[in-house]
């Protein structure tokens, strides 16, 4: 793997976001990572002062915790619990089925749109560490590249405030989403025969 794309993974940046900070566009980033051009000399001093941030074992930055395991729309169903006893007549079997082809559709919806949630979260999360880990590297000696960092550090902050506006609201629109999955994969437990 190319090594600016070491960097770009291992930070969570996107290839905007490290052509701005080597000031090339993200189409150059793109090219020199797919391996068709290679990474000019002189941006090589700006990737190596990101090198400290980045997870062991390349730098001392925060080891990233373990991704969560996303939700996966075909795990096996619990089998349900008897919380209330059943009705003394059955329902009928047609509804029954209806419901349960009601319930699964919104499964599926619900669990993929969980799984998303789910990995928007993890590398926003990344992104959150990297960048405190950024922040504290010390600055380039040469004015002009530690104005750049500062610069882009800034960016960076924006671009993470600008796509993770309220990270407690979307904390708490993650644990929703993961208990109305649950509910539905109770009830289609219990609708089972």
């Amino acid at each position: 793997m190319e090594f600016s794309a070491v960097v770009r993974a291992g930070l969570g940046l996107s290839g905007r976001q490290l052509g701005r900070y080597l000031g090339v566009s993200v189409g150059f980033v793109a090219q020199v990572e797919a391996g068709h051009k290679p990474l000019p000399l002189a941006l090589v001093p700006r990737l190596l002062h990101l090198l400290p941030a980045l997870p062991p074992p390349l730098g001392q930055g925060p080891v990233p915790p373990p991704a969560p395991v996303p939700y996966n729309v075909l795990l096996p169903l619990p089998a349900p619990e008897p919380l209330v006893p059943p009705p003394p007549t059955p329902p009928d079997a047609g509804v029954l089925a209806a419901r349960g082809r009601s319930v699964r559709l919104r499964l599926l919806r619900q669990g993929t749109a969980l799984a998303a949630a789910q990995a928007r979260a993890a590398a926003l999360h990344q992104r959150r560490l990297a960048l405190a880990h950024l922040l504290a590297l010390p600055p380039p000696p040469e004015a002009a590249e530690a104005a750049h960092l500062a610069r882009w550090l800034r960016g960076l902050t924006t671009d993470l405030t600008r796509d993770d506006p309220a990270p407690a609201a979307r904390a708490a629109a993650l644990r929703l989403l993961a208990a109305r999955v649950a509910g539905l994969r109770a009830e289609l437990a219990a609708l089972a025969p």
